[in-house]
């Protein structure tokens, strides 16, 4: 039976992990700000990414992207690198944008493949990203509402699917239209006197979907078409 291969992200990302966590050893790691250890460990990673083009499909783009993906793992290590205190701040930013230039090369080298990564970043990621943006304003509510988390998720879900659908097909009527049909159908609730901290969970958790779902989708449609 014939098996889809992987993803080039998951290979990129493997690649990654292993030659960040697996065979690097301390000593590189406690010192690539010094140039002969950055080198040494861009040379490991160069070694990787040539590993798993050869296991893809050749083309420019590919090979473009995969020398633009070691140039930025080197600029992001020398920089990196250099930055104190080494704690868990700093390795979140580290590892946050290696993992971005992992997506952009992605991007560059199989647009289709992203376009998928990018569907799930706008609506699966969004409910991460705008639950913690309106977590302040939900704390208010109290119990007053138990269910309004589980149903507002749901319906966020469902509005990024949307919109980013919309603006990837370049069919803004219809981001207005689900905006609209939302504002419609939540309006009687939030006029509601008393009801001044629901209406402003409502409009901020709104607008801050609807501003993720069109970032991430405007950002696929120039990946795929060339054009914003």
């Amino acid at each position: 039976m014939m098996h889809e291969p992987a993803p080039l992200l998951l290979k990129l990302f493997a690649a990654h992990l292993f030659g960040d966590y697996i065979v690097q050893s301390p000593r590189v790691a406690d010192q690539k700000h010094r140039g002969a250890m950055l080198g040494l460990h861009v040379l490991l990673h160069g070694a990787l990414l040539a590993l798993v083009g050869l296991t893809e499909p050749a083309s420019t783009r590919l090979w473009l992207a995969l020398a633009a993906l070691l140039a930025a793992h080197a600029a992001i290590d020398a920089w990196t690198s250099r930055l104190k205190p080494r704690d868990l701040r700093l390795l979140v930013i580290d590892q946050s944008l290696h993992a971005a230039t992992l997506i952009g090369a992605v991007a560059v080298a199989r647009p289709l493949e992203a376009a998928v990564w990018a569907r799930a970043a706008a609506v699966w990621l969004g409910a991460v990203v705008v639950g913690r943006w309106v977590e302040p304003f939900a704390a208010h509510l109290g119990e007053r509402h138990p269910g309004l988390a589980r149903a507002g998720r749901m319906i966020g879900l469902i509005e990024r699917a949307l919109i980013f659908i919309a603006v990837l097909l370049r069919i803004e009527a219809l981001v207005g239209f689900v905006v609209a049909a939302k504002a419609i159908l939540r309006f009687p609730e939030i006029r509601e006197p008393g009801h001044q901290a629901l209406a402003e969970y409502y409009l901020v958790g709104s607008l801050a979907s609807v501003l993720w779902a069109v970032v991430i989708g405007v950002l696929t449609r120039w990946a795929l078409t060339g054009r914003p």
